[in-house]
Order: C-alpha cells, then sequence, then structure tokens
C-alpha cells in the first residue's frame, strides 16, 4: 500500500480549512498573551478536531480522521485519533497465469494516541505555536490475496500472493512536529510533517507524512 502518496490525501483538508477561515473572518485572532486570560478548567483544556483526505486515480483513497486532544502539564497536549480508511487499487496485481491485472479494495480501519508539546512557555511570538509531535498508531484492513511463493499473482514490490483472505496488520511510530495557525477564536488549524520510523510495504504512508487538520478548543 506503499504507493499512495500522503500529500493528496490533503484536497479535503484544505477545503474545511478555508471554510473555518471564511466562518470566523470576522472574530479576532487571540495573540499568544491572551492565552490565559480566561479561567482554566478542565474543558478549556480539551480540543477536538482532526483531518479528511481524498484523492482519485490509479489509486483512490478516502481518510477520515478524528481526534480529541487534553492539555495536561504545562503545553504537553495528550491526544487520541479514530480512523477509516478506504483505497482502491487499479491494475495492483499482475496475475502472471494469463497475463492479466487485478485491481483490488479494502477497509482500513484503526486508531492511535499522540504526545504533542508546544513551544509557548519559550516563545511569546509566532514560533510559541510550532510544536513537537510523537504518536503510536495501529491499523488493520482486509487483503483479498494472502503470500504466498507459489502464487500466480505479484504486487508491485515483486511479492507473490495466492487468492485469499489475509488479515493485514500496521503498527507505525512517528516522530516529528509542526506549526498551528490561529484562524478565529478558538478554532485552528495543524500543519504536521511526520516521519514513519516503523515504514514497511503494508504501510498506507510514504515518508515524510504530511498531514493538515482543524481543531476546535471547547
Amino acid at each position: 500500500m506503499n504507493t499512495l502518496s500522503s500529500r493528496s490525501e490533503t484536497f479535503l483538508s484544505l477545503l474545511l480549512i478555508l471554510f473555518s477561515m471564511t466562518l470566523f473572518a470576522q472574530e479576532n485572532t487571540p495573540s499568544l498573551s491572551q492565552k490565559h486570560e480566561n479561567k482554566d478548567n478542565f474543558w478549556r483544556r480539551v480540543s477536538v478536531g482532526g483531518n479528511l483526505g481524498c484523492q482519485f486515480g490509479s489509486v483512490t483513497g478516502v481518510n477520515i480522521a478524528p481526534e480529541i486532544a487534553v492539555r495536561t502539564i504545562d503545553n504537553l497536549h495528550v491526544g487520541v485519533r479514530g480512523i477509516y480508511q478506504f483505497y482502491r487499487y487499479k491494475d495492483y496485481f499482475h496475475d502472471v497465469s494469463n497475463d492479466s491485472w487485478k485491481s483490488y479494495s479494502t477497509h482500513v480501519y484503526g486508531g492511535g494516541v499522540f504526545l504533542r508539546y508546544y513551544l509557548y512557555s519559550i516563545f511569546d511570538n509566532f514560533l510559541g505555536n510550532l510544536f513537537a509531535h510523537g504518536e503510536y498508531e495501529y491499523l488493520y484492513y482486509i487483503r483479498p490475496y494472502v503470500p504466498s511463493s507459489t502464487g500466480n499473482y505479484i504486487d508491485p514490490f515483486q511479492n507473490r500472493f495466492a487468492k485469499g483472505r489475509d488479515v493485514v496488520e500496521v503498527s507505525s511510530i512517528f516522530l516529528g512536529g509542526g506549526y498551528r495557525q490561529p484562524v478565529g477564536n478558538r478554532v485552528f488549524f495543524d500543519l504536521l510533517v511526520l516521519c514513519n520510523l516503523n515504514d514497511s510495504n503494508n504501510s498506507p504512508y510514504n515518508n515524510p507524512v504530511i498531514r493538515i487538520g482543524v481543531a476546535v478548543g471547547l
């Protein structure tokens, strides 16, 4: 699944961001010095959001990933993500028995947990919107072909497969960082650039992994 370019999954995210910027254009963007003026409580530490993505072509993909995060110690945020993805790969497997090509589609389910630390306490300007990000993610999907040294189906990585039900599990560890841009009162969009330290042929990502999402503080 590594042939999917993560950059093409940002199209719907950009539309969502433009919608948010239009919706909140008349509101004043809070400065960093205003972040702690309101009385702190648990719900003001919570933010919800996520990202959407899609692509069309030889690989058709849809990605939906809602998330929720809580600010804990200082500017350290702890969060969880739910993930649903759909992919359809056109002419992905080569059937050497009759020299034909086979397409296949699959639904991907999973989730992840992450830590994110903002630099507000270090910089009292736009640099405070920078953050470091670490994440563990688990995905699984079903492939209609199973690995087989004598199989007739060959994938783009020259691995052989035979017909069957193969449950594929993918664990990924992401490290990287990003930038949070306010677009309204407690509304932000995030740009992340991550490296998958556990990359494999079964992963739906290419390094670097780029995400654009929206977050709303409660």
